[in-house]
């Protein structure tokens, strides 16, 4: 326990020049990691899901509280999760963001033509492949996210990341260490952008 309090420490201290929208010099960008990245308001939710979870660790809780102000932000028709762990509690807070999603397994999940967009995906660095994402941003629409965790675990991942950072058709990334999100909007300039988290 205690080495993961210095763990996240130094991680936090690594990350110090990126606090708060540090250098994010687009008015969009800025308000996006305002307001919907390291937002600290209690949303109107929060409670109840705790109470529902209440075992889940600290890493874990971040990242389901980012899942749910990122499904609120994008109000998503279409929620996609192609993680490896906790996919109900992921799931319960993508739902509770956005009520109107359709909630789709990964293993469910069906290339059609029939795709939701704008749509939220949830991804891990370890079944996550090059295959995949290229049809899921094939698939995207100008609105939609993609989370993808563990992108600093190995690697392979730190090269998955990378390839997703120079995608032609993404054009916003943000570098929030324990996962990446990918933005595919339209009309934006190519950026990517470290977020200590």
């Amino acid at each position: 326990m205690k080495m993961l309090l210095w763990r996240r420490c130094f991680l936090w201290l690594g990350r110090i020049g990126h606090c708060r929208g540090f250098g994010v010099q687009s008015p969009t960008d800025y308000r996006f990691v305002r307001n919907v990245i390291i937002e600290k308001a209690p949303y109107y939710k929060y409670e109840i899901l705790d109470h529902d979870y209440p075992k889940l660790d600290t890493v874990t809780k971040k990242m389901c509280k980012l899942l749910f102000r990122l499904s609120n932000y994008c109000q998503p028709r279409q929620y996609i999760d192609f993680g490896q762990n906790n996919i109900k509690v992921f799931a319960a807070y993508a739902k509770a963001g956005c009520n109107k999603a359709k909630l789709t397994s990964g293993d469910a999940f069906v290339f059609n033509d029939s795709l939701q967009t704008p749509f939220l995906v949830r991804l891990s660095c370890r079944n996550a492949t090059r295959e995949l994402l290229q049809r899921l941003l094939n698939l995207s629409s100008t609105d939609s996210i993609f989370v993808v965790e563990g992108i600093k675990e190995n690697k392979e991942a730190k090269s998955l990341w990378q390839w997703i950072k120079f995608h032609d058709m993404v054009t916003v990334t943000y570098d929030l260490y324990y996962c990446g999100i990918i933005i595919t909007a339209k009309r934006r300039y190519k950026k990517n952008y470290i977020i200590n988290f």
